[in-house]
């Protein structure tokens, strides 16, 4: 990537696997425990909720377990939708209906991933459910919510757990200086220290301040 040349973006630091995922060794431990069983072939991921405050990883970590877990199959079986997308009962019983049938190109399961899900209405939360029950499906639904109080037992009660928390300041730096390293820029440590300090265990915040910070310097020679 050659900072220079166009204007930079988060996406452009997203992990694309989970060691890219710092800062969260519980939740990517217990990830790393589920791709292991997939890939001898013993199971079908359980249906998965990430919980935790904004910014810290949450979708990072569903589309780096999205990719490891379906490899060259994640274009055409990897599906994310951000609650507000899919209010309304019709689309959100389209959407289970197609969860039913087989994934596309042979692909082992589909994975849907729901961010924000909180954002739901009760009634839309409900017609999750009929997608999430049963034995021998095609798909895995991956739920990220930043609290889960409004979700209801019965949703919470079909999903393995993960938990995600502000990042520690020694994971919030590596995270910095390995978006910085993928750019022709260079900050001094003492920048670095303050974005670290300022994001205050975000890492999405973290970036952005990044960002701000290479958008103020001129384009690397």
């Amino acid at each position: 990537m050659d900072g220079g040349r166009r204007r930079l973006s988060l996406e452009d630091f997203r992990p694309e696997s989970l060691a890219g995922v710092l800062g969260q060794e519980a939740a990517v431990a217990r990830l790393r425990r589920i791709l292991s069983g997939v890939r001898n072939g013993q199971v079908i991921p359980p249906h998965l909720l990430l919980r935790g405050p904004p910014g810290v990883g949450k979708t990072a970590a569903a589309r780096a377990f999205g990719r490891e877990a379906l490899g060259d199959q994640y274009d055409a079986s990897f599906s994310e939708l951000k609650a507000f997308d899919a209010r309304g009962h019709d689309e959100l019983t389209e959407i289970i209906m197609r969860s039913r049938g087989p994934p596309p190109n042979g692909a082992p399961f589909r994975i849907l991933f729901f961010d924000e899900v909180e954002s739901l209405s009760p009634p839309a939360l409900h017609d999750l459910r009929p997608g999430m029950e049963g034995e021998g499906g095609y798909s895995v639904f991956i739920l990220a919510c930043n609290d889960s109080s409004g979700l209801g037992k019965a949703l919470l009660s079909r999903c393995t757990v993960l938990d995600f928390h502000p990042v520690e300041a020694a994971d919030l730096r590596r995270i910095v200086e390995a978006a910085l390293a993928r750019t022709s820029y260079r900050l001094p440590p003492a920048a670095i220290e303050a974005i670290v300090e300022q994001s205050a265990g975000v890492p999405r915040e973290a970036i952005k301040l990044l960002l701000e910070e290479l958008g103020a310097l001129p384009p690397p020679a």
